[in-house]
This record gives structure tokens, C-alpha cells and sequence, in this order.
């Protein structure tokens, strides 16, 4: 007995018909029939001896359809040459082998033994060399899921509907209440459904499937936009889907390809504002600004860079013969990450601190009960209220006690 392997493709179905020597020629006879649509169409591969295999068969469904293919040389499989004949569904139709004579059908793609567990394969023993070979092939309409703009995978819960990126339609022979779940492929992002019960996200809720259910996925091109910081200083960057913090040091967003994209930074307290750069092709229009706007058209990446603010110093002395007695205390008006005051109380004769450049300094002086506060000196403080210090530079200011 001579076994025939059916090898259904990725694309369809591929069968691998091995029949007798070389030089016997066999028929494959195949029949097309159902309610779908599709083709069968024998395909050409190259013998041992660098001959074409003379592979005679084009049909179309509906059928029934009968045809016969004549084999002359065939794509050697151990000691027997093969006829490839391709099963092509039209959209919205399934497909499925049968086998009218032979054994029966079941696992196959093996050149030793039929591997049953292989559903795409299938195996038959239909009789000596020069026996006719008589196949049908069955097209159905099935329910079908079609991608629309972009790619992505679309999984069944219950049909076993599996539709990887690289397919545009996928169908099955199904009935019956489905959930269907969309992931796009890298570069996509999901869109919407059309056709299902009930829509949310990601998922798609079929009540009840029929042959002639056809739902749509749309999935949409994405580019993405990542914004990294950098510099001594602080501050936070915003864009369509980012929002980096303080303590974010870059951040990445999938954004729609041609949609119009706003940056904008804002700086800490403590430092200078940002400054935008390493933008190249639309994004080159940031360069150099604080925040900007552009129309995405491929993978960007941008750089805010914010300067820490710089600092200055402020020097309080207290003097007088009543300074081991005396108060003076002061906060910043700049709530930056520096956070400096001046408190220097009983017993401090002088203190000195870090202000931001930008700072603005109100000192107050405090004399205990039976002392004096007698006023201010230096830094441009004079009289006995308040003394207020911009420390946009190196300070010294007196507070005299008696």
C-alpha cells in the first residue's frame, strides 16, 4: 500500500499527493463543492531530475466541479514523486479535505508516520500504484473576521478563531455566542470594532455567530515619542501621553501617525527652564525652545534639559553688646529642592546660608525683654523692620543688640 500525506498551508491547504515511480503517471481527481467560495490550483515543483512536474488543475467553487490532475514528475518525498495541489478559500468561506476513497483521514505531514495530534494535516491509503486518487474539497461560508488600517492578532474564545498580523481575513466554521479579542502589532494600536454585540476596548461579544457573521477589527499605524532629561537641574516634560515628573528620567508614548504633538517643560523652583533638543525630521522645530508643537511622522525622541538654578550666599551677623542676646530668622520665598533658612538665636554671633539665585530673603530681628534691637546694616537694609535681601548675589548683612 502507498500512503498519500494532505498538507493543508498556512494560507489554505497544501496537498502533498505522493504517488508511484516516476515515470507512472496518476490522477488525482478532486471534486468542489459547499455553499463558499475558493480555488484549487495545482502547483509546480521541481523533481530530482530538474524536470517540472506537468500539474494540470485550476477549479473554482461553488461547485460541484470536477477536474482531473495528471502527474507526470513530482517534488521527490523519499522514493516517491509528489503532487502539490493548493486549496485557497475566497474570504468569508472555510475550507476542509475530504478524502471519498482510501483509508480515511487523519494525521499526515510525516514522511515516516501520520502524526494524528496535527489537525492541518491529513493521511490516506487508497491502493496500488496507478489507482486513481479521488479527493473532495468543501468550501463553506464561515464566520469571518476581516483587519481594516493596520495589523494585529484577533483571538476567539470559543471558534478558535485565531488571526495572526500577517493575515487581512481569517474565517472558521462556527456557531454560537464568542468573545473576540483584539492585540495590535508593533507599530498599531487598536482602534474599534465593527460588527459585534457589544464593543468595550479590547474586547468584542458576539451574542450569537452564524456563517454569515462578519466582524472587523481597525487597527491604526502608531509612531511613538520618547522624552528623556537630562542637565543638573529638575522640572517635569508633558506630551500626548507622557507626563514625566520630577523624579521620571524618560518616558515613552505610542502616538497616532500624522496627529499633531504639544511638548511642553516647566522647571522646579530650583531650576532654570527646560530646553528641548535631539529632535530630527518634524521634531527639529523644538530644538532649542521650551515646548513646542509638531505633526508626528515617525519615531521621535527629544531631550529636555533643565539647569539647576544657581545659589548665592547670605551672611547674617549679629553685633553689638547685646548680640549673644539678640534673634534674627528668615525663610526663602523660592520653594525649590533647596529649602534654606536663617535662624540664628541666643548665643549665634553669625550664620551663613545657600539661597537660589532668583531667592528673595525677608529677615526679621527679635530682641528679648530689657534689650534693644538698635537696626540694620549692609546688604541695603537700614532702620529696624523687616530687611528684605534678593540673593542674586553674595550677601552680608549686621543686626546690632544693646
Amino acid at each position: 500500500m502507498k500512503r498519500i500525506t494532505i498538507l493543508l498551508a498556512a494560507l489554505g491547504a497544501l496537498l502533498l499527493v505522493p504517488v508511484a515511480a516516476a515515470s507512472a503517471a496518476n490522477d488525482v481527481h478532486i471534486k468542489i463543492e459547499g455553499t463558499g467560495a475558493g480555488t484549487v490550483v495545482g502547483l509546480g515543483t521541481e523533481g530530482e531530475d530538474g524536470t517540472t512536474p506537468l500539474v494540470n488543475c485550476s477549479y473554482a467553487s461553488p461547485g460541484p466541479t470536477t477536474g482531473a490532475c495528471d502527474v507526470e514528475h513530482g517534488l521527490f518525498f523519499g522514493e516517491f514523486p509528489l503532487a502539490q495541489v493548493e486549496a485557497q478559500p475566497a474570504p468569508g468561506s472555510a475550507f476542509a479535505w475530504t478524502v471519498e476513497e482510501g483509508f480515511g483521514i487523519g494525521g499526515g505531514c510525516s514522511e515516516e508516520e501520520p502524526d494524528p495530534s496535527d489537525p492541518a494535516c491529513a493521511a490516506v491509503d487508497f491502493g496500488e500504484s496507478g489507482e486513481e486518487i479521488k479527493l473532495k474539497a468543501v468550501f463553506n461560508k464561515a464566520f469571518t473576521v476581516e483587519k481594516s488600517g493596520g495589523e494585529g492578532t484577533v483571538i476567539g474564545a470559543n471558534s478558535g478563531m485565531n488571526c495572526t498580523p500577517s493575515q487581512s481575513s481569517c474565517s472558521v466554521e462556527y456557531t454560537g455566542a464568542e468573545t473576540l479579542t483584539a492585540s495590535p502589532a508593533a507599530g498599531y494600536a487598536f482602534s474599534k470594532w465593527k460588527g459585534c454585540t457589544t464593543a468595550v476596548g479590547l474586547k468584542c461579544e458576539i451574542a450569537a455567530v452564524t456563517s454569515s457573521t462578519k466582524v472587523i477589527a481597525y487597527f491604526v499605524p502608531t509612531k511613538t515619542l520618547t522624552v528623556n532629561k537630562a542637565g543638573s537641574g529638575s522640572g517635569t516634560a508633558k506630551a500626548t501621553g507622557i507626563s514625566c515628573d520630577e523624579s521620571c528620567s524618560t518616558a515613552t508614548s505610542a502616538i497616532l501617525a500624522g496627529k499633531t504633538v504639544k511638548v511642553t517643560t516647566a522647571p522646579a523652583k530650583s531650576s532654570e527652564a527646560g530646553v528641548l533638543s535631539g529632535g530630527t525630521g518634524s521634531a527639529a522645530v523644538c530644538n532649542g525652545l521650551s515646548s513646542c508643537e509638531f505633526v508626528i511622522e515617525a519615531n521621535q525622541t527629544l531631550t529636555a534639559t533643565f539647569a539647576a538654578t544657581p545659589t548665592h550666599t547670605l551672611k547674617v551677623n549679629l553685633t553689638g553688646p547685646a548680640a549673644f542676646k539678640g534673634k534674627v530668622a528668615g525663610k526663602g520665598t523660592a520653594k525649590g529642592l533647596l529649602k534654606s533658612a536663617i535662624s540664628c538665636g541666643t548665643g549665634c554671633s553669625t550664620q551663613t546660608e545657600s539661597f537660589l539665585a532668583t531667592d528673595t530673603v525677608t529677615l526679621t530681628a527679635t530682641a528679648p525683654t530689657g534689650y534693644t534691637f538698635e537696626g540694620w546694616s549692609g546688604a541695603g537694609c537700614s532702620g529696624k523692620g523687616s530687611c528684605v535681601v534678593a540673593t542674586s548675589s553674595n550677601k552680608e548683612v549686621s543686626a546690632e543688640f544693646k
